[in-house]
């Protein structure tokens, strides 16, 4: 029989220990700062980092303490804001207030993350943590003697502490109204929805939480986050309603000592080189006597550190010993920009980010790791490099046209593979061909209409949406076409890979797909050979601006025939890819990604390629606007990506699709005397007989040599 203990003698409590615990409980806290809390109690423990003690790390972080101490009830303030990338002290600003205010400062508080995932992930790793090391100091204890006994007071939504209770809810109208709280934490606040539950946003609920405490002086809301939103919006926004300060540190040299802005601006490094020689050479320069300080000596700069904010100026100590002059505006909202050059990420490793994201952005023209760089790096809302000079204009690219040394229809030299993209409309297929070269230079070498086809012996318009049969158009008037090199016109490249919108309606995708199976079968009737998987790619745009460049396919069961190859659906996300193609047309010089044109392209297919412009983070088309070319030069871009994902040397295409030795290395400039190659007429409407459809043939595809597939992130 198991023996739980009920014979033994009865233990009592010490009754002096007792009376002590209970009278320690009603003893006033001892009025001391956050950061000197931290000090005190706060113990880090990250394993493959430091871990020890708040502030004897290798990493400087006293220029905390003037946001921590905002945060507790004897500050002037009773909002801070805080702007700033990752890895900076964001977070444990937040950690160590709440340290306090559990010790020294108690009162109910409500911590709001951007969802439940975020949630749970913060109070497992970084709360529950800061409970389990945090230690005593001389007679006041740690922070699990505080917490309340009983399983239903450390729970994951609720910590119960003596004199405080804390709740971890993710955004809902409903959580933001239930409760009162004097003291909130928002976090990420830019990942958090503008508009919760069509009830406002986080800062405005949050607000209406603690309205019973406001006339008491007591409320204290605290809001953090990486930008993302734009200057108007988000985290800038509330920063910048604040006292809005800025670190500033002083030059190390003792002739000097001009106080500057500790800022990416003053980071300097090899901007020409690769990024390892970014990083070898990551150096802090003073703006004005161009002295330049290495990473050994940013804890010495930052020593010399000070806010500024608004209505004060920077001055050297030798004028001041504050090193500043003036005084902060009076303000209840305290905010402060962190920049990512002083937090915990080594100078070098900023340095190496930057540069590969300004490779990406000259030989890729992806603008994406820019963004990233900016907001997460830096700790600053993404602005457009190219912001400041206009957009290429559609009378520029006329121009651009006119100057080209090659006509429609023909490979000008540097085209390394050809690729043919398609949109279909409810009456005609709308067809571009384009040529592109190392760096993802490009160049649109055809641009055609396919109208009408030829029906017993009469002819009539298209109707793709509607009529399978006639797709047979796409095989014989595009995928068999090969192209002259300019200059050499008995020398023919192929084309690539033929894309295809598989449009929007139901019947038309239906087509696509009906006819992809009849392109890989082949065609026994007509003697046609089966294509390849890898010759074709069906592409229906995207509508997660959030998603990667090229997700995986999607294979689609219902539209499978049993026994085929499986027909894949690529859904590229074409907020992005615009943003790319973008950057690559507004590029005036020669050079990665520049976009060139034949020389007697219509003007209207050029106009088509401005025919959108970008509103926030989405692109907007005039209804009355054609933009059919500007698809086609997207969908071109996906193929690179399905094929070669970010390699633009386009070392992944075969020696099969890539131009035929012996053309020409330059063209002259200007028009050449020489007869049109082979009738070719860019105007035409190309016209395809339907005749009475064929059994498909049940043979597989021969595959081609030296194609892979790529996932573009």
């Amino acid at each position: 029989m198991l023996d739980f203990g009920q014979h033994d003698p009865l233990a009592f409590a010490d009754a002096q220990m007792l009376v002590a615990s209970c009278l320690s409980q009603m003893r006033f806290p001892e009025r001391v700062s956050p950061s000197t809390a931290a000090v005190r109690h706060r113990v880090l423990e990250n394993p493959g980092a430091y871990s020890g003690p708040w502030g004897d790390g290798p990493f400087y972080v006293e220029h905390l303490n003037r946001i921590m101490d905002c945060l507790w009830s004897d500050s002037p303030h009773r909002e801070v804001g805080v702007m700033g990338p990752s890895q900076v002290g964001k977070s444990e600003i937040g950690n160590n207030s709440q340290l306090h205010t559990i010790i020294y400062d108690q009162a109910d508080t409500l911590f709001i993350g951007p969802d439940r995932v975020l949630i749970e992930s913060y109070v497992k790793k970084e709360f529950d943590k800061m409970i389990e090391h945090a230690v005593a100091f001389e007679d006041v204890g740690d922070l699990k003697s505080r917490l309340l006994p009983g399983a239903g007071s450390d729970t994951l939504n609720l910590k119960r502490f003596y004199g405080a209770d804390f709740f971890f809810f993710w955004p809902t109208g409903s959580r933001l109204r239930a409760l009162p709280f004097s003291r909130i934490r928002i976090d990420d606040l830019d990942e958090i929805s503008t508009d919760i539950d069509n009830q406002g946003d986080a800062v405005s609920l949050a607000h209406g939480r603690m309205g019973s405490f406001e006339a008491f002086g007591q409320t204290m809301l605290y809001v953090n986050s990486s930008p993302k939103l734009g200057p108007r919006a988000g985290i800038e926004a509330f920063v910048a309603a604040g006292t809005n300060e800025r670190l500033w540190v002083d030059c190390l040299d003792s002739e000097c000592g001009t106080p500057f802005p500790m800022e990416y601006e003053q980071l300097m490094f090899d901007r020409g080189g690769s990024p390892a020689d970014a990083a070898a050479s990551a150096e802090m320069a003073c703006p004005k006597c161009g002295c330049c300080f290495g990473q050994k000596e940013k804890r010495a700069l930052m020593e010399t550190h000070r806010w500024i904010g608004r209505g004060e100026t920077a001055v050297p100590r030798s004028e001041n010993p504050t090193g500043k002059t003036g005084e902060l505006e009076q303000n209840t909202r305290a905010s402060f920009r962190l920049d990512g050059v002083q937090g915990f990420r080594p100078w070098s490793e900023i340095a190496q980010r930057a540069r590969r994201a300004e490779i990406a952005l000259e030989y890729e023209q992806d603008e994406g790791p820019l963004k990233s760089f900016d907001q997460t790096i830096l700790g600053r809302n993404y602005r457009v490099r190219s912001s400041g000079e206009a957009p290429v204009s559609e009378d520029e690219l006329v121009l651009r046209a006119k100057a080209s040394a090659y006509a429609l229809g023909e490979v000008p030299p540097g085209v390394e593979v050809l690729i043919a993209t398609i949109d279909q409309q409810g009456n005609r297929f709308e067809v571009g061909v384009w040529g592109f070269g190392t760096h993802f230079r490009a160049w649109l070498i055809d641009r055609f209409p396919i109208l009408t086809v030829e029906e017993n012996g009469k002819q009539r318009p298209l109707r793709p949406f509607t009529r399978p049969e006639d797709w047979a158009v796409i095989h014989e008037k595009v995928m068999s076409r090969s192209y002259p090199l300019a200059g050499a016109p008995h020398l023919r490249m192929k084309l690539f890979n033929t894309a295809v919108d598989t449009g929007g309606l139901d019947a038309a995708t239906d087509n696509a797909f009906a006819w992809w199976h009849a392109m890989v079968s082949g065609d026994a009737g007509s003697g046609r050979a089966p294509l390849p998987p890898t010759a074709i790619t069906l592409i229906k745009g995207g509508n997660n601006p959030k998603a990667r460049k090229l997700p995986p396919p999607t294979i689609d069961a219902k539209r499978q025939i049993k026994g085929a190859p499986q027909a894949e659906l690529y859904l590229p996300n074409v907020a992005r890819l615009k943003d790319i193609a973008n950057v690559a047309l507004n590029r005036r010089e020669d050079g990665p990604g520049y976009v060139q044109f034949p020389r007697d392209i219509a003007p209207e297919y050029l106009a088509e390629l401005r025919a959108e412009t970008k509103q926030g983070d989405v692109w907007i088309r005039d209804p009355h606007d054609a933009n059919e070319t500007w698809d086609l030069m997207i969908y071109a871009r996906a193929v690179l990506l399905r094929f070669g994902g970010d390699d633009s040397a386009l070392a992944w295409v075969p020696a099969w699709a890539r131009p035929p030795r012996g053309g020409p290395a330059k063209l002259e400039t200007g028009p050449p005397d020489r007869d049109p190659v082979d009738n070719f007429d860019p105007t035409a409407s190309p016209v395809v007989k339907i005749e009475k459809a064929q059994k498909t043939g049940g043979s597989r595809p021969r595959q081609r040599r030296g194609i892979r597939t790529r996932r573009a992130g």
